[in-house]
């Protein structure tokens, strides 16, 4: 790979990913640290009416927070390069473990969910682009504009309803409390979660598809192959199909990472016990430590995905290719 594309590519492409890196983890510390409210405060406030200022002072100091926000920063650095991401508030258990716990019941649902999309956004884009303005494309597109404009959260509620409530096929709760070693029992509770993933992941890819096929049908390449007497379908499997389907590449990458943010909704909703559902907690826990290290994953996973789009570009694109070694 390194050949194929370049050291001077891949050494840039991940200086810039560590940049991004930083910078983001320099916004989400900040920002955390500028919400109203605290743990303690808030914690005492449920327990009674009255919250102590000296024992929630003592609090903040017992984990640091009265320190200068720039020595907090420091700490929380060098935390992270150590491999110490902190203790969780809410739950006293480190943070790296909590969150590798509840981020493979997350996968649970974003692998297949992530397949899922892309393939159907890419299928439907591709034959709703290829049958530019006919009643098929029609109703594709106004179809997944409806999809897309209600949120996850709706659709949701409605599968529980018609699947769990009315139809009693499925279990109202997400949540698994089976072993993983019981895959009928696991299927059974993932399966509404990971069709509403999909569901409402699905437009997104398709506009793509569709809009890049548009494109690649005008190119002078499709013209040349349909005045040389190529058959409909080999113009499209072997000309317009793999070309059109390039910028579907970042986007599928980049699929997963936005996946796992949206995925607070769908995990409230099914009561699925992942780390969309643990975000929501540490939200209304003021749980700075646990928000700090769920922030950091995803941050880490986002920049993970879009450099790996940006080093399997070059080698499926042979334009792009040639265009970096001519750098």
């Amino acid at each position: 790979m390194v050949l194929e594309i370049g050291n001077r590519y891949i050494l840039r492409r991940f200086f810039s990913g560590l940049l991004a890196f930083l910078l983001s983890i320099t916004l989400t510390f900040f920002l955390l640290r500028s919400l109203p409210g605290d743990y303690m405060t808030d914690l005492l406030l449920e327990i009674g009416r009255y919250a102590p200022p000296e024992l929630v002072a003592s609090f903040k100091h017992e984990v640091g927070l009265d320190l200068p926000l720039p020595k907090q920063y420091l700490l929380y650095l060098t935390g992270i390069l150590k491999g110490n991401w902190g203790h969780s508030f809410e739950y006293g258990l480190p943070v790296f473990s909590l969150i590798r716990e509840k981020l493979y019941w997350t996968l649970v649902l974003l692998l297949p969910s992530t397949l899922l999309s892309a393939g159907l956004g890419i299928g439907l884009g591709a034959c709703s682009g290829w049958k530019n303005g006919s009643k098929t494309d029609a109703f594709l597109l106004h179809s997944l504009v409806f999809v897309g404009a209600v949120p996850s959260y709706c659709w949701g509620f409605a599968g529980l309803f018609i699947f769990s409530f009315r139809l009693g096929l499925l279990p109202f709760g997400g949540y698994v409390s089976l072993p993983s070693t019981e895959p009928a029992g696991l299927f059974r509770h993932a399966l509404l979660p990971v069709l509403t993933l999909t569901l409402c992941s699905v437009p997104g890819i398709y506009y793509l598809m569709r809009n890049s096929m548009l494109d690649t049908l005008g190119e002078d390449y499709i013209l040349a192959a349909r005045a040389r007497g190529f058959s409909e379908s080999r113009i499209l499997f072997q000309h317009a199909l793999p070309n059109s389907v390039l910028p579907v590449l970042t986007m599928t990458s980049l699929h997963c990472a936005h996946m796992l943010a949206g995925s607070v909704f769908i995990e409230t909703v099914f009561a699925w016990p992942g780390l969309g559902l643990l975000t929501f907690s540490a939200l209304e826990a003021h749980d700075l430590p646990l928000l700090q290290g769920i922030f950091l994953v995803d941050t880490l996973l986002t920049i993970i995905a879009n450099l790996t789009a940006d080093l399997l570009y070059p080698l499926i694109d042979p334009r792009i290719r040639s265009r970096i070694r001519g750098e």
